[in-house]
């Protein structure tokens, strides 16, 4: 019975995690005033970088532009927010005193959402 959970476990991890597309709908949990692009050309990544975390969240994207990043407890609340304009190189974004556990880091950016989990040992 464990093998079979585990190889359901195993075949959907590749889905988590993956860009999707969500052109019609504004996301639920990013604040309404986000502007979403169209971006032609290459696709864009977006990696949680050194996960578990400690103190700084450092993420990487290849877009370039306003990007909505967001943190969420395990219920799915947010508790960290944050807009910024993402250049192709790594952001730090710092989590403050956030009790450690895990979380969702969900981002926003072009027309493309990514969520992330994430680890924080704090």
């Amino acid at each position: 019975m464990k093998a079979f959970v585990y190889s359901i476990l195993f075949a959907a991890l590749p889905t988590v995690g993956m860009a999707q597309n969500s052109p019609a709908t504004k996301p639920a949990l990013i604040t309404s005033d986000s502007v979403q692009r169209k971006v032609d050309g290459p696709s864009i990544t977006f990696n949680v970088e050194a996960n578990p975390v400690n103190h700084t969240l450092r993420v990487r994207t290849n877009a370039k532009g306003p990007m909505q990043l967001e943190v969420n407890d395990s219920d799915g609340r947010a508790v960290l927010t944050k807009s910024m304009l993402a250049n192709g190189a790594a952001m730090s974004v710092p989590l403050g005193n956030l009790p450690g556990g895990s979380y969702v880091v969900r981002c926003v950016v072009a027309d493309k959402t990514f969520m992330r989990r994430l680890t924080l040992n704090q």
